[in-house]
């Protein structure tokens, strides 16, 4: 009577897999449905030391240059695919010059 007993309380071997399965499967679900679809993201940074740095920045599939130090940011260029799509150094184009060595 007692191997009666024992035997009714277990269950039939495929049932244990399939309830397995079926916690597996919703965590997935829940995992998958809390992700939000990010917007903003660092593709590559390089820094310049003395807590500067130049930072290529993904956002809503545009990508732009930026560099920045501790206290402040700077959008240096607008990028697609690599290549600058707006000028950079809006300064160098007022009359201001950037090269080493340059005497006005």
């Amino acid at each position: 009577m007692e191997r009666n007993a024992a035997s009714s309380s277990t269950s039939p071997p495929g049932t244990v897999w399939r309830v397995a399965l079926k916690n597996l499967w919703q965590g997935v679900r829940r995992t998958l449905k809390s992700r939000k679809a990010r917007r903003l993201r660092v593709c590559e940074t390089l820094s310049l030391g003395d807590r500067r740095f130049v930072a290529v920045i993904e956002f809503d599939h545009q990508e732009f240059l930026v560099g920045g130090s501790g206290n402040s940011l700077e959008l240096l260029a607008r990028l697609h695919e690599g290549k600058v799509l707006t000028e950079p150094f809006p300064a160098a184009r007022a009359g201001g010059s950037l090269e080493m060595g340059e005497t006005s």
